[in-house]
């Protein structure tokens, strides 16, 4: 029996905001998703077995309603390639915390089917499309490279972003936000649609220059309402930015801080301290993962 194993990178939100509703509820952003190499997950797959199977190292998630699970009905489905297949998910990206591992996860089973499905392939666009499906972050990890993501996340555009030698602290702290709280907590809060975008970016041009001006001014549109609700989190990124970070800004809906160091003696201080408060810790440096052992 052949067996796979494949790697599922993060993603964080360099910046994030939320411009329109659409009449079927879904929201319209803007955001820069930039791709890290950890914290990872590991999927082992291995042919050969009866039907599809699914185990995790969170037994709880290993489930018909798991994304991979679906990703496979999704693709058999579509495609008639339906191959026996046993998958095992070595779980290391936070749940809750805003990096997409569950996406991930999708999106490397995904393209690992159409690689292995001959005739049968999607083309590029089309596994897109279905990709979609699954989830609005899926479609950026079949990508899997620094990108400006505009619709409710189906618009991806490929840009040339390198964070270069600064070091990626992520810091995820010991709680979940849930992602559908955070979207109906910021509908509660902006009461008859989306605030105007700020007066800094009134394009999206502007918009991804502000995002690389030095220091990094960072942006994310659910940090009000959700630091309203885990005040921690406010404490955090204070905290950090006060011990030598030049950025921090929450990814996604939360709950993990991103911080953008200059000097690598200050991340691993700042790193030291959140993890005797409790938080996982993750570095990515020069685009490798950062031992934070010192």
């Amino acid at each position: 029996m052949m067996e796979f194993a494949l790697t599922a990178g993060c993603k964080v939100n360099l910046y994030l905001d939320i411009v329109g509703i659409r009449p079927d509820g879904y929201h319209e952003i803007e955001s820069l998703f930039y791709p890290l190499p950890a914290p990872c997950d590991t999927l082992l797959v291995r042919e050969g077995e009866s039907g599809f199977s699914l185990s995790c190292s969170d037994p709880s998630l290993a489930t018909d309603a798991n994304i991979v699970s679906r990703a496979y009905r999704l693709f058999a489905e579509t495609t008639g390639f339906a191959p026996d297949v046993f998958v095992h998910i070595q779980k290391r990206i936070p749940m809750g915390a805003g990096l997409g591992g569950g996406s991930s996860d999708a999106a490397a089973f995904l393209l690992w089917l159409n690689g292995r499905a001959g005739e049968k392939a999607l083309a590029a666009g089309e596994l897109a499309e279905a990709a979609l499906s699954l989830g609005a972050d899926v479609p950026f990890f079949l990508v899997n490279q620094p990108a400006w993501i505009t619709g409710i996340g189906e618009r991806i555009e490929p840009i040339l972003c390198d964070l270069g030698d600064t070091l990626v602290l992520l810091i995820c702290p010991p709680l979940r936000v849930d992602t559908g709280w955070a979207y109906g907590r910021w509908d509660e809060v902006h009461v008859g649609g989306p605030r105007s975008r700020k007066k800094l970016t009134p394009h999206p041009p502007l918009t991804r220059k502000f995002c690389f001006t030095n220091p990094s001014a960072l942006w994310n549109a659910f940090e009000n309402v959700v630091f309203q609700e885990f005040p921690l989190l406010r404490d955090i990124k204070s905290d950090v930015m006060r011990h030598g970070a030049k950025g921090c800004v929450m990814s996604g809906t939360g709950s993990t801080l991103v911080a953008l160091f200059d000097a690598p003696e200050d991340a691993l201080s700042c790193a030291r301290r959140l993890h005797a408060a409790g938080c996982g810790c993750h570095a990515v440096k020069s685009g490798r993962e950062f031992s934070l052992e010192s």
